[in-house]
């Protein structure tokens, strides 16, 4: 009786207790499978690749004849108009012709003219000169490049001096016909005394040299002086 006893107790169904530690640990076996699965997928899964896009630009050439480009170079020459081209105006700066060399009527009016008693030393040297001056070709060519032609002016008053815009002093040509007369004319002559102006004229009369001074010799147009 006791045998039997015992056997129907261990045979007894399990208690609700039992029942509740059963499913407890099939609900734990089920959620640890569940994560071991999440876990998987996130391992075994490539990562999330955002798409990119991609922007495609295409370039198009236009013609250089195209009736589009014609179009649009008429309309720009027809709303703005060429302006005429406008030069800058020259400006021309005359300078005043130089004439302090040239006589007025009151000098001329007391000097005297070559051969009328104006030699000293009973020598007629001014006359010598003016001869020269006439058979010279050059002495005309330098007056009239000077535009001393026809005109009276002062050629040496102690000084050569210069006429209208000569670079060098006295008319050149001028100067050196007088000097090679007087050079090689007698010592008495170019060291007479002279007094005042003596005018040596050229062949056609108007054209006049003044050379002297108050008291002066020829000798002094050399830069000779005997004094």
């Amino acid at each position: 009786m006791m045998m039997r006893g015992a056997l129907h107790e261990t045979a007894r169904p399990p208690g609700r207790q039992s029942r509740r530690i059963v499913a407890g640990a099939t609900v734990a076996a089920g959620h640890l499978a569940l994560a071991a699965a999440l876990l998987w997928l996130r391992t075994a899964l490539p990562p999330r690749v955002q798409p990119e896009t991609a922007l495609q630009v295409s370039f198009v050439a236009q013609p250089k004849n195209s009736s589009a480009a014609v179009d649009a170079e008429a309309l720009l020459n027809m709303a703005i108009p060429a302006l005429p081209a406008v030069s800058a105006p020259s400006i021309t700066i005359a300078r005043a012709a130089d004439t302090s060399d040239l006589l007025s009527d009151a000098q001329l009016a007391g000097a005297a003219s070559a051969g009328e008693g104006s030699g000293g030393g009973g020598c007629d040297l001014d006359r010598a000169v003016q001869l020269a001056l006439r058979r010279d070709p050059l002495v005309r060519m330098a007056v009239t490049d000077a535009g001393r032609l026809g005109k009276a002016s002062l050629l040496w008053n102690g000084d050569w001096v210069r006429a209208g815009g000569q670079e060098g002093k006295g008319l050149a040509a001028v100067r050196q016909a007088v000097l090679f007369e007087v050079g090689f004319a007698p010592q008495a002559c170019r060291n007479a005394p002279m007094h005042g102006l003596v005018l040596l004229s050229l062949a056609d009369g108007r054209t006049r040299f003044a050379i002297g001074a108050n008291s002066w010799r020829w000798s002094d147009l050399l830069g000779v002086s005997s004094r």
